[in-house]
């Protein structure tokens, strides 16, 4: 009996700022530490020495926000004779956001984890750092492409520029919502349908512990209702595998249609191309080269006819009119 699903969550919570410092007099000082430092960010007690020029340099936030005094209290702080600056975002995010400004190397690796993205296209976003939000996005861009032709380059089963882990694709898809970056939800929400199982109670994961987080029930419920949607478009995709449709070849695309419909079509061939098509169901090769030339040409017809309305199939706005990060 699978578990009740959860709902997946931002990995941090949206902003708040009526957060306060932590009462304890602990200070950590983290990792990022230099020696020519000469500000000192600290939040929930854990303190970073870092350049000001340099972030104010990539960051207008930053700039502003190291022209006005600290507030009553907070401002006369000094370590190492360096301004202390309060803000108020998890240590691990700004972590994250400072080892991505300060070493490419970390954010330029084939795969990069999904925490580190998150943190470059929220804290990019916060503090106005674009070209680390937008190479954020671009990542999960190259997984969840707006074109079919890159769309074909991708796979619905591997991930290629970021970590996997358990739920990975339900954190995008939250956090695409969270930061308005809708391009990649149509074929986000196009992979999820390919494992309905995990859709509905969550990824299984690798360490047995359980299942991960799912979608928000408004995101279920746009799957759910695309995936219905789809499915009624599929006679038009796969109409030349009907007998009556051509007059000759009759039993092998007979056969072809009785594989496909194994108890229900898989969605992913909805999308897939006549190369895979071909691949995966044999029997298609015996077909002579009259039936082949136009089962192709009607199945391109009906796969491009499904991309360009794939977003509408989720009740999302039509490609040409999505644009991320346009609040």
């Amino acid at each position: 009996m699978p578990k009740r699903r959860r709902v997946a969550n931002p990995e941090v919570e949206e902003e708040r700022e009526d957060l306060q410092m932590d009462a304890s007099p602990t200070i950590t000082r983290s990792d990022i530490w230099f020696r020519d430092g000469n500000i000192v960010l600290q939040t929930e007690g854990t303190q970073f020495k870092v350049h000001q020029g340099f972030l104010e340099k990539h960051s207008s936030v930053f700039a502003d926000m190291f022209s006005f005094p600290q507030p009553e209290g907070e401002g006369e702080s000094t370590v190492e004779g360096c301004h202390v600056v309060q803000i108020y975002d998890t240590p691990e995010d700004i972590e994250l956001l400072l080892l991505a400004l300060y070493d490419q190397r970390y954010r330029k690796q084939g795969r990069i984890p999904f925490k580190t993205i998150s943190a470059m296209i929220r804290m990019g976003k916060k503090y106005d750092i674009r070209h680390l939000r937008d190479e954020g996005a671009q990542r999960l861009a190259s997984q969840f492409p707006s074109t079919l032709e890159a769309f074909e380059k991708t796979s619905l089963e591997t991930w290629t520029s970021i970590v996997p882990e358990g739920g990975l694709l339900f954190k995008i898809i939250a956090l695409a919502h969270q930061c308005h970056i809708p391009t990649i939800l149509p074929a986000a929400y196009f992979r999820a349908l390919t494992n309905m199982d995990a859709l509905l109670f969550g990824d299984l994961l690798s360490d047995g512990t359980g299942r991960s987080e799912t979608v928000s029930d408004g995101v279920l419920r746009s799957c759910i209702s695309g995936n219905d949607k789809i499915m009624k478009d599929w006679e038009h995709t796969f109409q030349w595998l009907d007998p009556p449709d051509l007059y000759c070849c009759t039993g092998e695309r007979r056969e072809v249609s009785e594989s496909m419909w194994d108890g229900q079509p898989r969605i992913h061939r909805s999308l897939c191309t006549w190369a895979s098509l071909m691949k995966e169901f044999g029997d298609l090769e015996w077909l002579c080269d009259s039936c082949i030339a136009l089962s192709e040409e009607r199945f391109e017809t009906g796969r491009k006819a499904t991309w360009e309305k794939l977003p509408s199939y989720f009740g999302l706005p039509d490609w040409k009119d999505m644009k991320d990060f346009a609040l």
